[in-house]
């Protein structure tokens, strides 16, 4: 409220207040030269003098007003579009001439960050109503066979064991989705540490791949070609990272090849997975890691999990500072790429 106190007046009467207080001294002074003086025609010539200034005060108050009220009615017209939620709407031009070109620039600036900003709330919340939406459509399953193990077993207790196998195994489809959203939470709360620490992440590739054709039996042909490239990463995140990566590939390449290279580029390191397999239409590739995002809806849950696996990936990316993006392999399949600085990120607090 005192930030205000300074506008109880306008403009107008402000320099029409200043250019008679500058009368009023000039009187004064001329009346104590006056008295000095003892020379009655001088507050004659004083009094003179006076009135032809009343026409300067009162072409100042009426010319600011004009001008005043010609701004502050196109920028209060303005403000009231702004907030009705047009953010296209723009100042004049030529508001009030050259002066006020800084006002019209940061009108147009502010309004286009607004604009920004509520595409962002609008694109997040359509994100989280999608997001609760699929998360009900996943849940649906699991719960609804829960429901009838339940009810079969209530009924007909017969082959128990046979049931018990079918909830078991719900059950921990159930925990793995339960896990994997906490998870996708948990990597993006910024307040989560990154326990970063020089290593080489070619030597991580090398060894996810090692790992990946030990799980495989050899039911798919993995190639790897990873060249030192050191990073400060976390890498128990990056090696989940890989691992996800790597295992997706393999699973799409449906027996055939996986290509991962890992090397440094510039200034970042760069990390490729490729297969062979039949690949994602190009309109959908934007579209990968969202959460809960299936791109085969026929897909079995069992082999093609619940969609989190990508979207833990570019979280754990993203919270180093790195970026990952998707496209065709030279090999006919998925292409996923990894960047990540090859320095601490400067926004990424690492833990004790």
């Amino acid at each position: 409220m005192s930030q205000l106190q300074g506008a109880s007046r306008s403009l107008p009467v402000k320099l029409a207040l200043l250019a008679a207080t500058t009368q009023a001294v000039i009187l004064v002074v001329l009346v104590g030269i006056s008295e000095v003086t003892r020379d009655a025609s001088t507050v004659t010539r004083a009094a003179l003098f006076a009135l032809p200034l009343l026409v300067p005060i009162l072409i100042v108050y009426f010319l600011t007003r004009f001008i005043a009220t010609r701004i502050t009615t196109v920028i209060t017209a303005a403000y009231g579009q702004l907030g009705s939620g047009d953010f296209g709407v723009r100042l004049p031009p030529r508001t009030a001439g050259a002066d006020f070109v800084t006002v019209h620039e940061a009108f147009s600036d502010m309004a286009a960050a607004l604009e920004r900003s509520m595409q962002a709330l609008r694109d997040a919340d359509l994100e989280r109503r999608r997001l609760f939406a699929d998360l009900a459509h996943e849940l649906a399953t699991p719960t609804t066979t829960l429901l009838g193990i339940a009810h079969a077993l209530r009924t007909d207790p017969g082959d128990t064991s046979h049931m018990l196998d079918h909830l078991e195994h719900e059950s921990a489809r159930l925990e793995r989705l339960i896990a994997d959203v906490r998870e996708v939470a948990h990597l993006e709360d910024p307040a989560l540490p990154m326990l970063l620490e020089p290593c080489d992440v070619g030597d991580l590739a090398s060894r996810a791949v090692d790992r990946a054709r030990l799980a495989g039996g050899g039911a798919c042909e993995l190639r790897c070609d990873a060249k030192p490239a050191p990073a400060r990463i976390d890498p128990q995140r990056i090696d989940q990272v890989l691992a996800n990566l790597i295992n997706n590939a393999v699973r799409h390449a449906e027996g055939g090849t996986v290509v991962v290279t890992a090397r440094p580029d510039g200034d970042s390191v760069r990390i490729r997975i490729e297969d062979s397999g039949a690949g994602v239409p190009d309109e959908l590739l934007p579209e990968l890691g969202r959460r809960l995002l299936r791109i085969d809806p026929s897909r079995s849950r069992d082999t093609g999990g619940h969609g989190l696996g990508l979207s833990i990936v570019r979280a754990i990316v993203a919270r180093h500072g790195g970026e990952i993006t998707f496209g065709r392999a030279a090999i006919g399949g998925l292409c996923a790429e990894v960047r990540l600085p090859a320095t601490r990120a400067p926004s990424i607090s690492s833990g004790s």
